[in-house]
């Protein structure tokens, strides 16, 4: 067991609805080992939640760009639909389960009837909700009473044609949203692995977009070998996704304000503990710009040096292979090049894509006869190092020559895997299948089954025989991590 110094200085990783904990030895304490994850700066909680909301609504941060959602009701409104964007199952959803019961009482409160509000959930090209996710993204004060006025976005079906980007692409918006005399976003700001930072334009575009502009929207991240430079995590100017993304959401307002849409963002911070620690509103480019310094103090963390080994919770992300490899994409700037990660995600969705699954088909007989060609005793840095780039390239050809969302993410992992080298991705999961695991370049964490802080302490344990590798816990894949003095 370890002691409470130790217990006090690691943070638990959550696995689904659990807490993993005591899987590091005192000696790493004790010895220096363990890379201290300097968090970000914070920023108080607000102490008035719903005042701040009523001020985003009755006083917009970007007056000269904007009118306030008040002044706007006041003075245009006509008693037509006004739809309400918000998030779906795969983000956290918490800012909304605070925030959307109390839009909702302030709209009706200023005459927006009932039945004219929508609720479009910006669902990109994901899959329909399962019956445990509605009240997971509404929260039980507004589902199943809101359940007639929700509507789940599809980017295939009921688009409104807004535009054309120069490269001819057309410009397709959920026609609801479209319809609507006013469209409200009500989101909050992450960190994104290649659109830079999530909510504002990004609920938009992919978020109620149809397929063609999100599938254009995504090819800009690609390069020559995984993805193109500035195409990261926290980078918004020169990020070819976001310069794309700005100019079909331009694009789209300009379109809707010519037939008499007002479009207004809601936007909000929350820190790891889910507190709103910044709540603004205005126009979505704008207030987005405005609110990333908050952003910034609650999820922009340092460490001095980088770690042998990071092991990482994808908290929320876990519920798929697809949506925790952004936890393995954040842990895998903070080691050091052939260094370890380690992702603690359940997993339960398995794969969570089936274009991902599909084309980790391709990579998997690569990295195969790799392993096989190891165990017979060739160098695993050399085979390993060629094979993953093989595997790269084929797998990338394929995502570019047609690509459909979702295919990205073998391309990211690979890239990922590029970085830690042969053998040093490894997921401590229980929700896939043996012949999907055979399908990703990943080692795993003991027995699928078997109790996962055991497996975890094992596995640590194992480790310490090899040497004394430093180790990095992250308790937060949202983390924006950064070498100080980088």
């Amino acid at each position: 067991m370890a002691t409470k110094a130790v217990l006090g200085r690691v943070p638990r990783l959550a696995y689904g609805d659990r807490f993993l904990s005591d899987f590091l030895p005192e000696s790493v304490l004790s010895e220096g080992r363990l890379v201290p994850l300097r968090t970000p700066e914070g920023a108080p909680a607000l102490a008035d939640v719903p005042g701040a909301l009523r001020r985003s609504l009755e006083e917009s941060s970007t007056p000269d760009l904007a009118p306030s959602m008040a002044e706007w009701l006041a003075s245009t409104y006509h008693g037509y639909e006004v739809s309400v964007i918000i998030d779906d199952y795969a983000r956290p959803c918490a800012h909304q389960r605070l925030l959307l019961p109390g839009l909702l009482d302030w709209l009706q409160a200023h005459g927006v009837k009932r039945e004219k509000i929508n609720l479009i959930i910006a669902a990109a090209t994901h899959r329909d909700p399962k019956p445990q996710e509605w009240p997971y993204m509404l929260g039980d004060k507004l589902w199943p009473a809101w359940q007639d006025r929700t509507f789940f976005h599809h980017d295939r079906e009921d688009l409104e044609r807004l535009g054309t980007m120069p490269d001819g692409t057309p410009i397709e918006l959920n026609a609801r949203a479209a319809r609507s005399q006013a469209i409200i976003s009500l989101c909050d700001l992450d960190y994104h692995y290649f659109a830079g930072v999530s909510g504002g334009p990004k609920h938009i575009v992919p978020g109620i977009a149809g397929r063609a502009i999100t599938t254009a929207d995504h090819l800009q991240m690609f390069g020559e070998l995984g993805f193109a430079p500035h195409v990261d995590m926290g980078i918004l100017d020169g990020n070819p996704v976001y310069e794309y993304k700005r100019a079909a959401v331009r694009t789209i307002l300009d379109a809707l304000k010519a037939r008499g849409t007002f479009v207004y963002a809601v936007v909000c911070v929350l820190n790891p503990a889910y507190q709103v620690v910044a709540l603004e509103g205005g126009d979505i480019f704008a207030v987005h710009r405005k609110l990333r310094h908050a952003l910034d103090k609650v999820y922009a963390a340092s460490i001095p040096e980088l770690a042998d080994i990071a092991i990482v919770t994808a908290r929320h992300l876990g519920i798929n292979v697809y949506q925790a490899g952004k936890a393995i994409n954040a842990a895998a700037r903070a080691v050091k090049p052939g260094g370890t990660v380690v992702c603690v995600a359940p997993c339960p969705d398995g794969f969570g894509n089936e274009e991902f699954r599909n084309l980790m088909k391709i990579a998997a007989p690569v990295l195969q006869e790799a392993e096989a060609e190891i165990a017979r005793g060739a160098d695993p840095g050399k085979v390993g190092a060629a094979a993953i780039d093989r595997a790269l390239r084929a797998v990338q050809d394929v995502v570019v020559a047609d690509f459909k969302i979702g295919k990205q993410k073998p391309v990211d992992m690979l890239a990922q895997y590029r970085r830690t080298g042969w053998g040093h991705l490894w997921l401590l999961c229980d929700g896939l299948t043996d012949e999907e695991r055979k399908l990703l370049p990943f080692r795993y964490v003991g027995k699928r089954g078997e109790d996962p802080q055991r497996r975890l302490q094992e596995w640590v344990r194992e480790q310490e025989t090899h040497g004394k590798p430093t180790y990095l816990i992250v308790d937060d894949p949202t983390y924006w991590i950064q070498l100080k003095g980088a």
